[in-house]
């Protein structure tokens, strides 16, 4: 049994990682040295987190397609950190491959954590009792540094709306003022209001579940599933562009601490444009281009550090795993969350796991807008989620035993 303050480092790695990166590479805040030192702390949590995988058990409590499937996953990412040490040429690129790719490459063994029942509550009480109470304490420091800085620090709020029925009436109030906060403190935040808001209509489902029946469920996970394809196939063929059809609707605008801010602006179909276009061979598109594979950037050529116009990651997920781990990675992963999200809707004992696997679907979906792959506080609860409902013990207990077990 991993002690609870291992576990805790784990989570912590990621918060300062968050915190120390919107003070200053996204804010206007230096602070020497605090790359290496994040690295250090990171480097900790991973040995923790490799530890934690080597103790658990598999065979008792994980679907055989989740469990295949996982490891696929985890056998593409290692072997494309691998193929980092053969293409690496330039400073950046081992920069980023010890200081970066390392880190977001291993993300994903956060899945131990949340199919084990006790490492998960350890994370659930620590996330409530001291980040989301005390990280108010952020706000002033957020107006200094970077007004985002206290939302992207709640970011975990979105999966947290889905445990409101189960838990006691003060935690159900911090959650909400919470959420409220982080959307009201930079609306601009597209990406913060849409999984929130998703989460609340989720949500809805618990609430109103005398009159949903499960086919409810079912259709609206596949639904998440088909619509992002079907747009993708669509705006590929020139028949249509959601993103430049809602970027013509020029009065969904807001004004915060950072501005003037378009809601409906079309950042994201250059993204696909530049990308698509640096995958220049098969082997590129069907493995990517490693870890800490790279492309070419017209819009971004002055922001490219020391070689102009390379970016190492765009906004967009699925960009990011079509670049890094090719074609077969973006069917890996999508196989495997889809497999995931339809096991926790379809065998299930309680509303939350069917919740949380449609909060998995949105995540494919969302995948296709937004996303950026990193070690940070996204991704930790994104694979604290996926380990949680692959877990059979957490399916098979009732609303009821669930109420008890998170109070």
């Amino acid at each position: 049994m991993i002690k609870s303050k291992y576990i805790i480092l784990t989570l912590i790695s990621v918060i300062f990682g968050d915190l120390i990166s919107y003070i200053t590479i996204g804010g206007t805040i230096s602070i020497g040295n605090s790359t290496y030192i994040t690295a250090l702390i990171n480097y900790c949590a991973i040995a923790v987190l490799i530890g934690i995988t080597y103790k658990s058990r598999w065979n008792s409590d994980v679907p055989l397609s989740i469990k295949y499937l996982y490891i696929f996953w985890l056998i593409l990412l290692i072997f494309n950190l691998f193929r980092s040490f053969y293409v690496a040429e330039s400073y950046w690129d081992w920069k980023l491959l010890f200081l970066g790719a390392f880190f977001f490459t291993l993300i994903p063994l956060v899945f131990y954590i949340g199919k084990n029942l006790d490492y998960f509550k350890v994370i659930f009480n620590f996330v409530l009792k001291y980040l989301f109470a005390y990280g108010f304490l952020l706000i002033p420091l957020g107006q200094l540094a970077n007004p985002e800085l206290y939302s992207r620090l709640m970011i975990p709020i979105s999966l947290f709306i889905l445990f409101i029925p189960y838990v006691d009436k003060k935690r159900k109030i911090l959650i909400i003022l919470i959420m409220a906060i982080s959307i009201l403190l930079v609306p601009g935040f597209r990406s913060n209001i849409l999984k929130s808001s998703f989460s609340l209509l989720v949500l809805t489902l618990f609430y109103f579940k005398p009159y949903f029946r499960q086919a409810i469920f079912h259709i609206i996970h596949i639904l998440l599933f088909i619509v992002p394809v079907f747009l993708f196939i669509l705006a590929v063929n020139n028949k249509f562009n959601i993103f430049e059809e809602m970027e013509k609707n020029e009065g969904a605008t807001v004004t915060d601490a950072m501005g003037e801010v378009s809601l409906t602006q079309d950042t994201r179909t250059f993204l696909f444009i530049e990308v698509f276009g640096s995958m220049d061979n098969k082997y590129n598109w069907t493995f990517g281009k490693s870890a800490i594979g790279s492309y070419r950037s017209d819009w971004f050529y002055d922001d490219g550090g020391a070689i102009k116009g390379k970016r190492y990651g765009s906004e967009v997920g699925m960009l990011n795993i079509l670049l890094k781990y090719g074609g077969l990675g973006i069917l890996i992963i999508s196989f495997l969350l889809f497999s995931v999200s339809w096991i926790a809707i379809k065998s299930s004992s309680n509303i939350l796991s069917k919740m949380i696997g449609l909060f998995i679907a949105f995540r494919f979906l969302f995948s296709f807008i937004e996303e950026y792959t990193d070690y940070d506080l996204n991704f930790y609860f994104f694979w604290l989620a996926i380990g949680l409902v692959s877990s059979k013990k957490f399916r098979n207990m009732t609303d009821d035993e669930l109420k008890k077990y998170f109070q």
